[in-house]
């Protein structure tokens, strides 16, 4: 089927300035990008060559974006309620991911990496279309040392991860080659890019976000591993010897990296790279809103800790763009719950992006992040039909992205997922 979007305002997620165009899409893929609002289509526009008219909307009045793309999400996480995640079984979690699916997807985002506790069936299920969706890229489960800031036994001896959803493993692995043979499992169970922990972090038990959890030798041994069967690294690090030790050995991403302002060399290297920094801004806030309305349910390190982390993480986001490191936006959502992703859009805004520059974060540069970049994150002929419509300027208020009422039009695949336009207008040819 031939669908036109006529006459919105164009943000094409290049950092092009707004124009007026009209875009056709043709089955699953963006077919042409026209100027203005044409009241007759070019001829190879007006039919499928079966005698079906095109369905054309009337998009005046509307901004039109490509889908927005999360490239730090958790969409397996039910939450930090101990009680709630007792009574959840792994089959209850797998539908419980589903509706979390369906959500982020009519949030308008249309493309998520997920950084630990999704294993492929998902992204499968999307795939083949029984559940809708965000297309997906799954790391499965974070690689951490014992004592890591992945390991979530607790002082009484029981784990904290739970529940945990079928095909995914243990991510502990201790070692060189441990480590490998972690990689591997990973590749077998489908993930596409590989994660591990370099650092601590806020919500680390043992250590903070400068301390160090592998040697040298063992982040060389995993990013080797991976690298040799085909997969990116992506590495929780917010600085120090530990981020250095990656970024040394090889790494793609860097997830956090809230320190990096007060090691502008690891920044220097990082743009000379090309290696992408996700700064997932908005997780540090909501734990400083969690304290504050529960200090008792909050540890203390966590309460000691994400202050910090908020005010250095701004820091090291505006470094970063001033150097040419390459941002792209994540939430490094799920523990605070799903489905307001766009709030992480907001907040680089509020550290320092200009608007434009958060819409490109999110869209073609967290397209070329996570390795879609060919083929989603901006609109343009041969790219695939993920796109949506938005009532109101995100550029003049870029709050509205939050607001659900404000999506007209969710499109993934050039299947709407959420439509809330007026009736198609009729078409001269």
């Amino acid at each position: 089927m031939r669908q036109v979007l006529r006459g919105a305002t164009l943000i094409d997620g290049t950092g092009a300035a707004p124009r007026p165009a009209t875009v056709v899409v043709d089955g699953a893929r963006i077919a042409a990008v026209l100027d203005g609002a044409p009241a007759t289509l070019p001829a190879e526009f007006s039919g499928n060559g079966q005698g079906e008219a095109p369905v054309v909307y009337d998009a005046a009045g509307l901004t039109l974006l490509p889908g927005l793309i999360d490239a730090h999400d958790h969409l397996s996480h039910i939450g930090l309620d101990v009680y709630q995640r007792l009574a959840t079984s792994p089959s209850l979690a797998c539908f419980e991911l589903a509706n979390t699916l369906r959500v982020t997807l009519e949030g308008g985002f249309t493309a998520i990496r997920d950084a630990s506790g999704t294993p492929a069936g998902a992204k499968q299920a999307v795939a083949r279309g029984l559940v809708p969706g965000p297309r997906l890229m799954v790391s499965v489960i974070m690689i951490t040392p014992s004592a890591g800031h992945g390991d979530r036994t607790h002082p009484c001896g029981l784990p904290g991860h739970f529940p945990v959803l079928p095909d995914v493993p243990e991510g502990l692995a201790d070692g060189p080659d441990e480590i490998r043979k972690k990689v591997r499992e990973l590749v077998r169970l489908g993930a596409d890019w590989i994660k591990f922990c370099a650092t601590g972090g806020i919500s680390s038990a043992v250590g903070g976000p400068l301390g160090r959890q592998y040697t040298r030798e063992e982040i060389g041994a995993l990013v080797d591993e991976a690298h040799k069967l085909e997969r990116p690294v992506m590495v929780h690090a917010y600085g120090g010897q530990g981020l250095r030790d990656a970024l040394e050995a090889g790494v793609d991403t860097v997830e956090h990296g809230a320190y990096l302002w007060q090691d502008e060399d690891a920044l220097r290297q990082m743009a000379d790279r090309g290696v992408y920094l996700v700064p997932t801004l908005v997780n540090s806030r909501k734990y400083v809103e969690r304290a504050a309305r529960n200090p008792g349910a909050t540890p203390e390190y966590i309460r000691r800790k994400a202050p910090e982390v908020i005010e250095f993480g701004a820091r090291t986001m505006q470094r970063a763009l001033e150097l040419g490191v390459p941002v792209a936006m994540g939430t490094d959502a799920g523990m605070f719950g799903h489905g307001d992703n766009a709030a992480e859009i907001v907040t680089m805004v509020e550290a320092g992006m200009t608007p434009m520059q958060a819409l490109v974060a999110t869209t073609a540069s967290a397209a070329r992040c996570i390795g879609l970049g060919d083929q989603v994150g901006t609109i343009e002929p041969g790219k695939l039909a993920d796109l949506i419509l938005v009532a109101g300027d995100p550029l003049r208020d870029i709050t509205i992205l939050r607001d659900r009422a404000n999506l007209r039009l969710v499109m993934k695949d050039g299947t709407p997922h959420v439509n809330r336009l007026a009736a198609p207008a009729p078409v001269a040819v």
